[in-house]
């Protein structure tokens, strides 16, 4: 899967034996895959954005929600999320619910 198959719609959710830590404030986080001990570091976007996924919200109800928090633009924002989602997809770090 490709960030251009992502879109507004999608219900996303963390990947199955993956794990996320937050490192702190301005620390970012840690996914882990658990089957591999694959690691990789993300920015405290990033982890705020892994945090509103749970199967249930869309990608535009997780922009809404971080729209909320960050002082950027939404157009900005929902395109920042779909290529971050997209990513995260083509790793197997997360996927479509």
């Amino acid at each position: 899967m490709s960030e251009n198959e992502v879109n507004l719609s999608c219900r996303l959710e963390l990947a199955s034996k993956v794990t996320l830590k937050a490192m702190g404030e301005s620390e970012g986080g840690v996914l882990l895959k658990l089957d591999s001990g694959e690691m990789y570091t993300v920015n405290d976007t990033t982890v705020a954005f892994l945090e509103t996924l749970d199967g249930k919200t869309t990608l535009a109800d997780s922009v809404g929600r971080l729209h909320d928090i960050f002082e950027v633009d939404r157009e900005i924002l929902e395109s920042d999320l779909t290529s971050i989602a997209g990513d995260l997809l083509d790793q197997k770090l997360i996927r479509i619910a």
